[in-house]
């Protein structure tokens, strides 16, 4: 089982979880969070300044061992219409 999770990144850097969805199959929710990081590619940021509000999108594996291995994580520029979108695809 695999987690996918969306959270705000305010600027003090607190994270809050907005969504959280949990996959049976990993293979569909990487299919999931590949595509959402390539539909939204224009407006991730591959950097960006402590004190920027953000969106993360993350994929979690729920044993401690495998979270190394195969945790994966995308910020987005902050929008609340990118937020709405990306909740309703996962």
């Amino acid at each position: 089982m695999i987690d996918i999770e969306l959270s705000k990144v305010e600027e003090s850097g607190e994270q809050t979880v907005v969504k959280r969805n949990t996959y049976e199959n990993e293979k569909e929710a990487e299919e999931i969070y590949n595509l959402l990081t390539d539909d939204y590619a224009d407006q991730t940021l591959p950097f960006f300044d402590k004190g920027e509000k953000l969106i993360r999108l993350d994929i979690l594996p729920q044993s401690a061992e495998e979270v190394k291995k195969h945790q994966k994580e995308c910020y987005f520029e902050y929008s609340e219409d990118l937020l709405d979108k990306l909740q309703n695809r996962i």
